[in-house]
């Protein structure tokens, strides 16, 4: 190849058949090599992205090797990698082109958490800059923000950084392409966490010059309402072992923040418990709903479904799921519910009726002393994937109007067709704009008397301020 490029490359504009022909072979090469393994890659984020990661490493050495790095040939390797990343089989058996963003932020996720071989190999900084670069051919780079937001809120709040140097220098890379705006949340998140941890030192030395040793031992995490992924969830009954520091460090806070209110943020709250009804001690490493719902047998050994519910007012559906949790793990036990019916998926509602009795287990044992019952439960997981994708059409709409107003404002008067044209090039380095949903956003804005059309030229619009 290179020596015929180097032939070929002595005729004018001989090389364009060439470029053509190098390009819809890689775009094939890709295309193939992603329906191979798109039963498995599906939902295993690093299989697919180190095919494709494997795709046009071949090619960029071909690129560099055959052809020289020439011009020309290094932008067939960009359009062909852009077309198969964007479009292949992964994406439509997903019916949409978000499905790559998804998974490209679901890979990075693999390697910033905990427990992740590869973040310990000296070669690491080199694995973000792979990843950098799908992310460059990547269209719906609000997607990827998107998903990449909420996971690593999650690193975050769970400490599950395998370190922070690699989260900044990720985060670093990604202002770098795409400018601070991008990444500002990222950043204000990171800052929460540091304030956070100063925050609770604060706390304990207000607690010993008050003399509060009956506070129970805990941390907490204060996260400005903007900048995460997070909604408020819905009350319940906090026990007084929980009320008690909550109300506590509310008074101090407010003491230096006067006018902010605190709330809390359940469903990410964790913490431990000690079984000190059996022979070995057991430590519990259990979610605050979890920890509700025990905390209850230290008022008697034994409840009603029904009453459970009605002292905890925990949310019917979620407190379903996190009874059949615990009795799964044998820590409670019901007379009524035998245990093959333990072992099988328990049906929530049509197995566990609210006249059924659940009972502390005295006799529980384990091998572990330490043992985790905070796992994530599968469908509130479904449930957050559902709910980010539909707000993703929402946040676009958002752009695009932010977009047409600050166009308008700058320039007052401007044709309809060039007005487009300004905001798919101010967003392009995010999502691409489909233009029926831009007329849209025009046609609203006009009716909202932001703009009005000009009345001797239909297609000239005005700025109203």
């Amino acid at each position: 190849l290179a020596l015929l490029f180097k032939l070929v490359s002595r005729i004018p504009n001989a090389t364009d058949k060439l470029k053509e022909i190098v390009e819809i072979h890689i775009h094939q090469m890709g295309i193939d090599a992603i329906k191979q393994i798109s039963d498995i890659a599906f939902n295993n984020p690093k299989t697919y992205v180190e095919t494709i990661l494997d795709i046009y490493t071949k090619f960029f050495k071909l690129a560099k090797e055959a052809f020289n790095s020439e011009q020309g040939f290094t932008a067939a390797l960009d359009k062909a990698c852009a077309k198969f990343i964007n479009n292949n089989a992964v994406t439509t058996a997903a019916g949409n082109t978000k499905k790559s963003p998804e998974l490209l932020a679901q890979y990075c996720n693999v390697l910033l958490r905990k427990g992740n071989i590869a973040g310990e190999e000296p070669d690491f900084e080199e694995k973000l800059n792979q990843i950098m670069v799908v992310f460059n051919y990547v269209e719906n780079k609000d997607v990827f923000l998107k998903f990449y937001r909420k996971m690593f809120a999650k690193r975050l709040v769970d400490q599950l950084c395998a370190s922070d140097d690699y989260e900044e220098s990720m985060i670093s890379k990604l202002k770098l392409a795409c400018g601070f705006d991008y990444t500002s949340e990222l950043q204000q998140m990171f800052q929460d966490i540091r304030i956070s941890k100063s925050l609770t030192d604060q706390y304990q030395t207000y607690c010993e010059r008050n003399n509060f040793h009956d506070i129970v031992d805990f941390s907490v995490m204060v996260l400005k309402t903007n900048s995460w992924p997070f909604s408020a969830p819905r009350n319940f009954v906090l026990p007084i072992e929980l009320k008690k520091p909550f109300e506590s460090f509310t008074t101090f806070y407010t003491q230096q923040h006067n006018g902010r209110k605190l709330i809390l943020l359940h469903q990410h709250s964790k913490g431990d418990l000690q079984t000190l009804y059996t022979e070995q001690k057991y430590t519990l490493h259990v979610s605050t709903y979890e920890m509700v719902i025990l905390l209850l047998f230290n008022k008697r050994p034994s409840w009603t479904v029904e009453r459970m519910q009605d002292e905890t007012q925990i949310d019917v559906h979620l407190f379903w799921q996190v009874l059949c949790n615990l009795l799964k793990s044998k820590l409670i036990t019901c007379p009524e519910i035998n245990n093959n019916e333990l072992e099988e998926d328990l049906n929530e509602k049509n197995d566990i009726k609210m006249n059924y009795n659940i009972q502390i287990a005295n006799n529980f044992k384990s091998k572990k002393v330490k043992i985790n019952l905070n796992v994530p439960i599968k469908s509130v997981e479904q449930k957050d994937i559902e709910g980010l994708y539909r707000t993703i059409d929402k946040d676009r709409i958002g752009l695009i109007r932010a977009a047409l107003v600050r166009t308008m404002k700058s320039r007052q008067t401007l044709k309809h067709s060039l007005l487009m044209q300004e905001v798919i090039h101010q967003l392009s380095s995010r999502f691409k704009p489909q233009i029926p949903v831009i007329k849209k956003c025009i046609e609203k804005l006009i009716e909202e008397k932001y703009f009005e059309r000009q009345s001797n030229e239909t297609d000239m619009l005005n700025y109203l301020a």
